[in-house]
């Protein structure tokens, strides 16, 4: 989709050491980034894999969502909270392990759209029987 473009984000070297050293270990060498758009829901979904190093552990890491009703409306029990400056969207994070590979998935919506859990649950879902199909 970027059509060879690189983007690179990395973790700070306290975290991890210099991740220049070795392509092979480092994050540069084993992490690849995907953008997904969908023009007809207004929808992106960011993914990244990388590749395990080490034991190989099947396991779901992390999930969050952030929803603009919920946590930024002038209308609801956080209203105190409530801000015109925050963006008005939904995201949702969901992160897992499986089959040497480290996946991490983020859905960003605008507000009228909020069944993103349920769109980056099929999606992971899909994510998960490629990479099964292509081990």
């Amino acid at each position: 989709m970027l059509q060879g473009n690189e983007n690179i984000l990395t973790a700070p070297d306290s975290i991890l050491g210099d991740q220049q050293e070795d392509a092979e270990t480092s994050i540069f060498g084993r992490q690849k980034n995907y953008i997904y758009k969908n023009k007809s829901n207004g929808t992106i979904i960011l993914m990244s894999v990388s590749k395990r190093l080490g034991a190989h552990h099947e396991q779901w890491q992390h999930s969050i969502y952030y929803s603009n009703a919920r946590y930024n409306s002038p209308d609801n029990d956080l209203k105190a909270y409530y801000a015109d400056i925050y963006p008005p969207i939904n995201a949702y994070h969901y992160s897992f392990e499986k089959l040497g590979y480290s996946v991490s998935c983020i859905l960003v919506s605008n507000s009228s759209y909020d069944s993103g859990a349920n769109t980056l649950a099929e999606f992971v879902k899909q994510v998960d029987i490629f990479l099964q199909g292509n081990v």
